[in-house]
């Protein structure tokens, strides 16, 4: 065989290699998930037994709670009420509901006000549904406790005259953090 018959027999055989397309397969993308929002729980803790009985998630005596009665619960959540109109009302909630964190920063665009924050070492949200700024005595925080659970902690101050009617989130960090305080002391 000449030259050219080598020659076209090559190009034959390169063409016939690009004619079979089922010779080359390409491999379709993975299917991705969203990009997480919310930050990394350092430590997750399964706080769900508390659902059930949330006023245990304090200790009685406990020092942040010594101004208050004792708590009641209604469900997964318990109210320590103050003994005095100038001290807050504490509600808190064990939501293993919601979505967790990575859920409340989802719908971060919606909410009028949505700080975060950490709780003795715990990622965390200030988050408010009406206001733009936690005001008028009243700030949630939502701890993320693991991946799909938040304790959510509300402090209610019903005397415009306390001094922290203006600026309540101390008084529901404080609490916050208690609560993760004893809840890692097991």
């Amino acid at each position: 065989m000449g030259r050219i018959g080598l020659g076209l027999t090559a190009c034959l055989v390169v063409l016939a290699g690009c004619a079979r397309p089922e010779a080359l397969s390409v491999a379709a993308p993975e299917a991705s998930s969203p990009a997480k929002l919310a930050p990394q729980i350092p430590l997750p803790l399964d706080v769900s037994s508390y659902a059930d009985a949330p006023c245990t998630l304090l200790k009685p005596g406990t020092t942040v709670a010594k101004d208050m009665a004792k708590g009641v619960a209604d469900g997964a959540t318990c109210t320590w009420t103050a003994k005095t109109p100038l001290q807050p009302q504490i509600t808190v909630t064990v939501d293993l509901k919601s979505g967790g964190l990575e859920a409340l920063y989802r719908k971060r665009a919606r909410l009028p006000y949505f700080e975060p924050t950490d709780i003795a070492g715990y990622p965390a949200v200030h988050t408010d549904t009406d206001r733009s700024v936690p005001d008028q005595g009243q700030c949630t925080v939502n701890v993320g406790m693991n991946d799909v659970t938040l304790i959510t902690v509300t402090s209610t101050i019903a005397d415009q005259r306390s001094l922290n009617f203006a600026v309540p989130c101390p008084d529901t960090d404080v609490f916050a953090t208690a609560l993760v305080s004893e809840i890692t002391k097991g």
